[in-house]
C-alpha cells in the first residue's frame, strides 16, 4: 500500500495574497497602493465615492515614538483600479478608526503630551474645499478613551481600536483591554471602563456610554442593516489566544475574564471558538453585484492566520448560530471597508512587524468578475426623491450615507416620507434605516410614529429598541407599552424591550422585568457530550471504541477492544477542538486474528495518515525525534499530533486491537486529547475551523439564556432591588430564582438585608440558594482608577478580578461563618469549595498568605507568553550568544536548517539572519509563514502527490526541492499543479520550553553566525 503523503497545512500560516481557485473565478484584485504609497496600513475606510483613506501607523502596535502616524487621502481617478492621487490629509499618532462622512473625517489616534505618546482621542477633521488635505487641526470629540499608563510603557496593542458607524447612528468604539478613566465627550459626559468592551457615541461626540463589557482585545466589530453587532475577537482561556466570534447584545456582559471559566450561567456565549488567531478589521457586506455566497455575511479579517473569514450566520431566536470559511487570504490582514460603488479595499500589514517598516504594507482592491464601475453620485446635491432613493436600495453603503446627508440637512419635511417608506420600501432593511433615519431626525418627537410602526410586526424591534436608545429623549416613552412587549412572540422583540426598559430605568417596570428574568435550568455540558452526539449519527455506518481522554497529568491509557466487524482500522486522536492538540503516540499498536496471530502495526505500512502538523512517524515523534513518554523512556510505536488519523486496511480474521495511548515527551502541560478506535475517519476531525470543533459552554450559542441575561442587566442599570425582594418574598420557586440571579449582582444594604432576612424562613433549597448568593456578594470589585492592567494572561477565577470589601463584607462573613459551623462535616467540604470558589474572605484579621514570588520577566516560558510580550522582552534585554550556542543543539534547529557555510539545503539557511531584526525573526520562529521561511513549500503535483521542502531551484522544465535532510527530488513543471507556502514546522511548539531570556540568546547566536551582520 502507498503511503500517504499529504501534509497538514497550518491554518494559520502567513501567505502574500494567495487566493482560493473558487475566488479567483469570481473575484478580481488588483494592488490599489504599495508600500511606497501606504506603508503600514494600521486602518482604512472608504467614502461612499471611493476616496480611500487609510491609516498608516510607522510604529505599530509596539513603538512609542511620536510623529510616525499619518492620514492618507487615495483616489484612483481613471478607476483602473490603481491609486493614482495621494495626498497626506492629517497626522496623527497611532491612527486606530477612521470613519468618512461628507467632508468629515472622524479619527480615533493616539495623543502626544511632554513629547511623548500619551492617551487617546477621537477627533473630527475637516476638508471644505476637497483638496484631500484637512482644513486644520482636529476637533476632539472625545477625549481621554485610551489608558496614558499602558500605552506609554507597553505601546497600543491593548489600546482603543477602531470605530464603526450603525444605520442608528452611533459610533461603536472597540475598546481593547486597557480600558480608559474619565473619558470625555463634548458634552461634558464621563466614562471610566475596566478591560475590554464596545462603547458608543454619536458622531458629535455627545452620550458617551458603554454598548458590552467583557471582551478581551476587541479591534473591530461589524454591523449589519438590522443593528446585529458582531465581532471576531480573541481571549486567553489559559490555554492559548483562542478567536471566538459573538454576537454583541446591548448591555450584555461577554464573561472575559472573571466569569467565562467559572461563572458561565453569568454571561453571554460566544458564537463559536474556533482556534488561535487574532481578529483585526470587521465588515458586513451587503452591495448588489456581490456574489451572494459573500455578501449579506459578515466579513471578519484575522491578522495572525492572514485570513479574511465569512461567517455565514443563521438566526437562532435572539441571537445566531454561525459557520465560518475561509473568504481571502490577505498577508497580516488589518482592516477591510467598501465603497458604494461595490468596490473592496483591504489593507494589509504584510510583515511590517511590531514597530513598523517602511518597506512593507499595501491596499488590495477587490471587485466582483464582470463588475462595472458605476459613478455614486454626489449626495450634497441630491435631491429629496434621490436621497430617499438611496434609503430605498440594496447598498448598505448607500443607506448609511444617504441617511448621513437627510440627518445633515435637518430638514423635517422629510419626516413623513420617511414614516411612508418605512411602510413601503422594496426590502426590509431599507424599511428598517427609514424608521432609524426618522427618529434620529425628529429626535424628541418621534415617539408617536414610532408606537404606530411598533403596531407592525416585522418593524416592531427596532420601533421598541428606538424608544429607549436616545437617553436624553426616551423619558417620553411608554414603559408600560414596551413592557408588554417583553411578552411578545418575536425573541428578538423581547430582547429589545428588556434593553429598552433597562435604559429607561423606571423602576415601575421592575415586577415585569423580574418576570422574565429566570435563567434556564443549567446543564451539564462536556466535550464528551458533543462527540456522543457525532457518533450518534453516525452509528449505523461507523463502529468505534476507546474514545477516552488522556491529559499532561494523566497521560497513559491501555485500549483493547473487538474489530472482527471492522473492514477498515482507523486510529485517531482528537485534539478537542484546540486547533492543533499535541504531542502523542500509540504505543506498539497490535491486531491480533482469529488465529492468534499478532500482527505489529509498526511494521505495516498504513492507507493513509493525517497529523495536526510535522509527521506521522514509526518509532519517532512528529518532530522525527526518538519516541519517548513524559517521562523520558524510550519506547516503540507510531507518534503523532494531535488530530490525526492513521489508516489502515485490515487482513481477513482480524479479531482484536491493543495498544497504549499516551502524551509523548514536548506535549504541553495544558494538552488534552481523546485517542479513538474507529471503522472509519471522522471528517470533522479533518476540518478544525469547523464550529462543532472548539465548542465549550462558553463559546456554544445558547438563545435560551439571552432574554433572563438581558432583563437581570435592565434590572440592575434601573437599581430595581425593590422588585427582586418582592419576588424573592413570594412562594413562587420561578420568581425566587429570578430574584436570587439578580440580587447576586447587586451590592446594596437593602439586598442584603433582604437575603439574611429571608434565611430565616426559607424551606432547605431557597436556603442554601440563599447563601450561595451572600457568598457572591461578601466581595466586590475594585474601583479601579486606571493604574493596573490584568496582563495578557489574566486570572480568569472570577467572579472579581480583583475582589475587594465592602461596606456589607463584614456582615456577610459573620453569616456565612454561623452557616458553615452549622453544618454537618461532610456537608462542609462542598460549602468550603463554594466559598472559595466565589473568594470569599471570612476573617478580615487572619493573616493572609504571603504569595509566591512572581517569576522574573526573563524566566517566563515561550509557551505562555504573547508574542506581543515576547516582542517587549527583546527590546529591553540582550542575549548571549554562547549560551545561545548550546541552546540551538536542544531545539532541533540544525535538523532542518544550514548553520554552516558550504551544507548541504535544507530549510532557509539560519547563517545568513544577521541584518533581520530581532522582533522579525522572532515572529519568523514564533509564528508560521514570516519571512524565514519565505522558500519552505508544499508542492502538489497533478497525480496528488504532494512534496515539502525547500525550492532550490525552478525553471519551466524543473523544479527541484530539498527536504529537511537536504535530500534533492526533481520535479516535472508541467506536471505541478500548485505550488503552496509550505508548513513552518519550527512555528509550533518547538521553542515554548525555551524561557524569554534563552530564546533572546537563541536570536543573538544565530545572528551572530552571519559574517556580513552590520555591528
Amino acid at each position: 500500500m502507498k503511503k500517504f503523503t499529504k501534509s497538514f497545512i497550518s491554518l494559520v500560516a502567513l501567505t502574500t495574497c494567495l487566493q482560493a481557485a473558487q475566488d479567483a473565478k469570481t473575484l478580481k484584485s488588483q494592488r490599489f497602493s504599495g508600500p511606497d504609497k501606504t506603508p503600514c496600513p494600521a486602518v482604512i475606510a472608504a467614502s461612499p465615492y471611493g476616496d480611500v483613506f487609510v491609516g498608516v501607523d510607522m510604529q505599530g502596535s509596539l513603538g512609542k515614538k511620536i510623529n510616525m502616524g499619518m492620514i492618507k487621502r487615495l483616489r484612483d481617478k481613471n478607476n483602473d483600479g490603481i491609486a493614482d492621487e495621494l495626498t497626506d490629509y492629517a497626522r496623527v499618532d497611532n491612527p486606530r478608526g477612521i470613519v468618512s462622512i461628507g467632508n468629515q473625517l472622524i479619527v480615533l489616534h493616539c495623543t502626544q503630551k511632554d513629547g511623548k505618546v500619551y492617551g487617546q482621542d477621537i477627533s473630527l477633521f475637516v476638508d471644505a474645499d476637497n483638496d484631500g488635505v484637512a482644513d486644520g487641526p482636529g476637533k476632539v470629540l472625545v477625549k481621554g478613551i485610551g489608558n496614558p499608563k499602558f500605552i506609554q510603557s507597553r505601546g497600543a496593542d491593548h489600546c482603543t481600536n477602531n470605530i464603526r458607524l450603525g444605520i442608528d447612528g452611533w459610533l461603536y468604539i472597540s475598546i481593547g483591554d486597557f480600558g480608559f478613566v474619565n473619558a470625555e465627550g463634548v458634552d461634558g459626559n464621563k466614562l471610566t471602563f475596566y478591560g475590554g468592551g464596545v462603547a458608543r457615541v454619536r458622531p458629535d461626540g455627545t452620550e458617551l456610554e458603554m454598548f458590552v463589557h467583557g471582551t478581551r482585545n476587541v479591534y473591530d466589530v461589524a454591523i449589519d442593516p438590522f443593528m446585529n453587532v458582531f465581532s471576531r475577537e480573541n481571549t486567553n482561556d489559559g490555554v492559548g489566544w483562542w478567536v471566538r466570534f459573538n454576537h454583541y447584545i446591548q448591555s450584555a456582559e461577554y464573561g472575559y475574564p472573571c466569569l467565562y471559566k467559572n461563572f458561565i450561567e453569568d454571561m453571554i456565549p460566544a458564537l463559536g471558538m474556533y482556534g488561535g488567531g487574532s481578529g483585526t478589521g470587521a465588515l458586513y457586506l451587503q452591495e448588489p453585484g456581490w456574489p451572494k455566497e459573500y455578501n449579506n455575511k459578515p466579513l471578519m479579517a484575522d491578522w495572525g492566520r492572514s485570513t479574511i473569514f465569512i461567517h455565514d450566520v443563521k438566526t437562532d431566536g435572539p441571537t445566531f448560530t454561525d459557520i465560518p470559511s475561509e473568504f481571502l487570504k490577505v498577508s497580516q490582514v488589518a482592516d477591510l471597508d467598501v465603497d458604494a460603488s461595490g468596490r473592496m479595499y483591504v489593507a494589509a500589514w504584510n510583515g511590517a512587524g511590531y514597530k513598523g517598516n517602511p518597506n512593507k504594507g499595501y491596499v488590495e482592491r477587490y471587485v466582483p468578475a464582470g463588475w462595472k464601475y458605476k459613478v455614486f453620485p454626489d449626495l450634497t446635491k441630491a435631491s429629496k426623491t434621490e436621497l430617499l432613493g438611496f434609503i430605498d436600495t440594496a447598498s448598505a453603503t448607500a443607506r448609511v450615507y444617504a441617511q448621513q446627508e437627510i440627518l445633515a440637512r435637518k430638514d423635517q419635511s422629510y419626516i413623513n416620507d420617511l414614516v411612508q417608506l418605512a411602510k413601503s420600501a422594496k426590502t426590509l432593511e431599507a424599511r428598517v434605516a427609514a424608521v432609524y433615519t426618522l427618529a434620529q431626525l425628529a429626535q424628541g418627537s418621534a415617539f408617536t410614529e414610532l408606537v404606530k410602526l411598533s403596531k407592525i410586526a416585522e418593524l416592531r424591534e427596532h420601533a421598541v429598541r428606538l424608544m429607549g436608545d436616545r437617553k436624553p429623549f426616551n423619558q417620553k416613552a411608554d414603559v408600560k407599552l414596551i413592557s408588554s412587549y417583553l411578552k411578545d412572540e418575536n425573541p428578538r422583540v423581547q430582547v429589545a424591550a428588556a434593553v429598552a426598559l433597562g435604559r429607561i430605568g423606571k423602576k415601575l417596570v421592575g415586577d415585569d422585568l423580574i418576570s422574565v428574568a429566570t435563567p434556564p435550568q443549567r446543564k451539564a455540558f462536556a466535550q464528551a457530550e458533543v462527540k456522543a452526539e457525532v457518533k450518534s449519527k453516525v452509528a449505523k455506518e461507523v463502529k468505534e471504541f476507546a474514545s477516552v481522554k488522556v491529559t499532561y497529568k494523566n497521560n497513559t491509557v491501555e485500549i483493547k477492544g473487538d474489530i472482527s466487524t471492522y473492514k477498515s482500522l482507523v486510529l485517531i486522536v482528537d485534539s478537542l477542538g484546540s486547533n492543533g492538540g499535541d504531542h502523542a503516540a500509540w504505543i506498539e499498536p497490535t491486531v491480533i486474528l482469529k488465529n492468534g496471530q499478532k500482527i505489529a502495526l509498526t511494521s505495516v505500512k498504513w492507507k493513509k495518515a493525517k497529523g495536526g502538523w510535522g509527521k506521522t512517524v514509526v518509532n519517532k515523534d512528529c518532530l522525527g525525534k526518538e519516541l519517548k513518554n513524559l517521562k523520558g523512556e524510550t519506547l516503540k510505536g507510531i507518534g503523532t499530533h494531535a488530530s490525526s488519523m492513521i489508516e489502515y486496511k485490515l487482513p481477513k480474521g482480524a479479531k482484536s486491537f491493543t495498544a497504549k495511548g499516551i502524551l509523548s515527551s514536548g506535549a504541553q502541560k495544558s494538552a488534552t486529547v481523546k485517542f479513538i478506535v474507529s471503522s472509519a475517519a471522522k471528517k470533522s476531525l479533518q476540518k478544525p475551523t469547523s464550529s462543532k470543533d472548539a465548542k465549550t459552554e462558553c463559546s456554544a450559542p445558547n438563545p435560551s439564556i439571552i432574554l433572563p441575561h438581558i432583563a437581570r442587566q435592565a434590572l440592575v442599570q434601573l437599581n430595581g432591588y425593590e422588585a427582586a425582594i418582592k419576588a424573592l418574598n413570594s412562594n413562587d420557586k420561578i420568581q425566587q430564582e429570578a430574584a436570587l440571579n439578580t440580587m447576586k449582582f447587586m451590592h446594596e444594604v437593602n439586598v442584603v438585608d433582604a437575603l439574611i432576612e429571608r434565611l430565616k424562613s426559607a424551606d432547605p433549597e431557597l436556603k442554601k440558594k440563599t447563601y450561595s448568593v451572600l457568598m457572591r456578594l461578601q466581595q466586590k470589585d475594585v474601583d479601579w482608577d486606571g493604574s493596573t492592567w490584568w496582563s495578557t494572561r489574566p486570572n480568569p477565577a472570577g467572579p472579581y478580578f480583583e475582589p475587594t470589601p465592602w461596606a456589607q463584607s463584614e456582615r456577610i462573613a459573620s453569616v456565612l461563618k454561623a452557616y458553615l459551623a452549622s453544618q454537618a462535616s461532610e456537608d462542609k467540604e462542598q460549602i468550603l469549595a463554594e466559598l472559595k470558589k466565589n473568594r470569599c474572605v471570612l476573617d478580615a484579621s487572619a493573616k493572609v498568605a504571603e504569595p509566591k514570588k512572581p517569576l522574573k520577566a526573563g524566566d517566563i516560558k515561550l509557551a505562555d507568553s504573547a508574542i506581543e510580550d515576547v516582542i517587549v522582552y527583546l527590546t529591553k534585554n540582550k542575549g548571549n550568544a554562547k549560551r545561545g550556542q548550546e541552546l540551538i543543539k536542544t531545539v532541533g534547529c540544525i535538523a532542518c536548517h544550514n548553520t554552516e557555510f558550504g551544507m548541504a539545503v535544507k530549510g532557509p539557511d539560519l547563517s545568513k539572519l544577521g541584518n533581520m531584526s530581532k522582533a522579525a525573526l522572532a515572529e519568523s520562529i514564533i509564528r508560521p509563514g514570516a519571512s524565514i521561511a519565505q522558500s519552505w513549500k508544499t508542492v502538489t503535483m497533478a497525480d496528488g502527490t504532494v512534496h515539502i521542502g525547500t525550492v532550490v531551484k525552478q525553471s519551466p522544465k524543473q523544479i527541484v526541492l530539498h527536504n529537511i535532510a537536504g535530500i534533492a527530488t526533481k520535479l516535472d513543471t508541467k506536471q505541478v499543479k500548485k505550488i503552496e507556502p509550505g508548513l513552518n514546522m519550527m512555528s509550533l511548539h518547538l521553542v515554548d520550553g525555551l524561557s524569554l531570556q534563552q530564546f533572546t540568546d537563541l536570536l543573538e547566536y544565530i545572528q551572530s553566525m552571519d559574517t556580513k551582520r552590520k555591528k
